[in-house]
């Protein structure tokens, strides 16, 4: 049996200090806190290396996706993970509706399928015609040859800032032995082994 030693509750943090155990004991005091700028935000954020995926919906007719590296696994049981969609995208429009949404995680040989489900400058014909799409349970298609794929439910939705944050229960999932494509500071990337 391990002890833990309780927190202190008379230490403040200070902006851009950082360490240990310690707390914010006030909210007014956190709520006071200036946020940090747009540039540098974003800055910092490129330099974080996430694997790629496409995400994608389908609302009757209609099909739309868009690449994000945003996805967060919340629990094996149930199977929860959450996307965070920019509210202004059509593909977020198409999961409100449908209820449902599909994450295909995409391979270093799928970074053409990557480029354009980005932007505006394709349609959603020309977006599709490339790959192989099928439907697995939801309708939301499906990459065919994907790393990994996770077909979900929208169990529930929380928006703030300039995002909707859907939580997904994966009601199908495929994967393949392959290596992901990653994304850092606005290129697709390689995984490489270390040693």
């Amino acid at each position: 049996m391990s002890s833990r030693r309780p927190a202190r509750t008379d230490r403040k943090v200070r902006r851009g200090q950082t360490g240990g155990d310690a707390n914010v004991t006030g909210k007014d005091e956190q709520r006071a806190w200036p946020a940090v700028g747009e540039f540098e935000f974003k800055a910092a954020i490129r330099q974080v290396a996430s694997a790629v995926f496409v995400l994608t919906a389908r609302s009757g007719e209609k099909v739309s996706g868009l690449t994000a590296t945003s996805l967060c696994s919340v629990s094996s049981e149930p199977p929860l993970v959450l996307v965070s969609v920019n509210s202004q995208a059509t593909v977020e429009r198409l999961v409100s509706e449908s209820g449902a949404f599909a994450v295909n995680f995409l391979s270093e040989d799928q970074h053409r399928i990557g480029r354009l489900f980005t932007g505006t400058e394709f349609t959603s014909r020309e977006r599709f015609a490339e790959g192989v799409w099928e439907k697995l349970v939801t309708g939301a298609p499906i990459l065919d040859a994907a790393m990994a794929t996770f077909d979900c439910v929208v169990e529930s939705t929380f928006v703030h800032g300039s995002h909707t944050i859907f939580f997904g229960r994966v009601v199908a999932a495929l994967s393949l032995d392959q290596e992901c494509l990653i994304y850092r500071d606005g290129s697709f990337r390689r995984l490489a082994p270390v040693i």
